[in-house]
């Protein structure tokens, strides 16, 4: 295996060279013999970030890979007072060694299935960030935090739960899986619910404080707490979401069934069990913006402030965004500019970063559709 270094952070990094795993001038991470994905440099970045403020002292990077993100939380994060990684491939776990030894950090390094690993382990930090989905490593990530602490997971298998695949949607994550036009932010809410129902078997409360979507994949990061009635309070805030594909009536219970539209008598869409709670900790989120001047050599500084600042408005808002171009089909109208449907509603409205044409507000769909139907006719472009 021929190594290239490169740099990302603050840390020197030796990886297999691309250049030996490409194919017809393509290269997937997956194809090297041990994985590393520049495209998931954001997603490493904000960890950092969030790391820099909550500061954990032990951290457990489960599925390390190269180590690249326990090496970074380590150098850039600082205080951490011991760094466990692990991979289950014997080739990273030589890699590992080499990368922390080419950045002068100092930990522990096991060769272990990543499960049987965290029911050994506690720590205060739990990062999992698999190819696909993290469902088979929560409940042990969740056994290895200790109360007060923190888990974060990575989703790329979108497929599965925004509902291109609805048979995955079940097998993987327990979730009957409709489309419904605001998928993208239930498919978030799926996960959380899936993390939420996995915890509760052992009386654990993971509260979700940050969570969003970038590209092809959702991040969430939880503050975990302890007790039968904290897990109970948490399921209680799972919900089956309801959509009527043919006016876009939207509503939600406790329970799954088999309903009408109301209104016009069409079969609704579902999905559910999914998480009907605030996903973002206020107090963190401004911790958080205030915090990222320090880290101005972030590679993706720039998509991470605006990220921010539209989850930072968007926060403020309880229920699913409404997706404007789904509703003015329906209307039977051009799709108006955002802007204009916000100042419409008063400006009580924001973007949200779940979709290009989508606006988050505690308007009803009968106010948004009066306003979609009242601009449309001088705005005929998305956006």
């Amino acid at each position: 295996m021929r190594l290239i270094e490169t740099k990302e952070g603050k840390i020197r990094l030796l990886i297999p060279d691309p250049s030996e795993y490409s194919k017809g001038g393509r290269f997937d991470p997956s194809w090297a013999p041990v994985f590393y994905n520049p495209k998931m440099v954001m997603n490493r970045d904000i960890s950092v970030l969030i790391n820099s403020v909550i500061k954990p002292k032990i951290v457990i990077d489960a599925l390390s890979a190269t180590g690249v993100r326990g090496i970074r939380y380590y150098v850039e994060v600082g205080e951490i007072n011991e760094l466990i990684m692990n991979d289950i491939d014997p080739i990273a776990v030589e890699l590992i060694k080499k990368n922390m030894e080419l950045n002068g950090v100092t930990g522990k390094v096991f060769n272990r299935d990543a499960n049987s690993l965290l029911n050994e382990l506690k720590g205060d930090f739990i990062d999992i960030d698999p190819f696909g989905s993290p469902s088979k490593f929560l409940l042990s990530a969740f056994n290895s935090s200790i109360k007060g602490g923190y888990v974060a997971i990575t989703a790329t298998d979108l497929s599965a739960l925004v509902c291109s695949s609805k048979t995955s949607a079940r097998r993987k994550y327990d979730i009957i899986c409709e489309k419904l036009s605001f998928s993208k932010e239930l498919g978030i809410r799926g996960l959380i619910s899936k993390a939420i129902r996995e915890a509760s078997i052992i009386e654990k409360a993971p509260v979700p404080i940050f969570a969003y979507y970038h590209e092809y994949y959702y991040r969430v990061f939880f503050k975990i707490n302890r007790g039968a009635k904290k897990a109970d309070h948490l399921l209680s805030k799972l919900k089956y979401f309801y959509e009527c594909p043919s006016c876009g009536y939207r509503d939600k219970n406790d329970y799954l069934e088999e309903r009408k539209c109301p209104r016009c008598g069409s079969k609704l869409r579902v999905y559910g069990p999914a998480y009907d709670g605030p996903i973002y900790d206020k107090e963190l989120l401004i911790q958080i913006r205030d915090k990222l001047k320090e880290f101005d050599y972030f590679q993706s500084l720039v998509s991470i402030n605006k990220l921010l600042d539209k989850i930072y408005m968007e926060s403020e808002i309880s229920e699913p965004f409404y997706k404007l171009d789904f509703i003015s089909s329906r209307l039977k109208v051009n799709t108006p500019k955002r802007d204009k449907v916000i100042e419409c509603l008063g400006g009580k409205a924001y973007l949200t970063h779940f979709d290009e044409v989508g606006i988050k507000t505690n308007f009803s769909l009968d106010e948004v559709k009066e306003c979609i139907k009242k601009v449309s006719t001088t705005s005929t472009n998305i956006r």
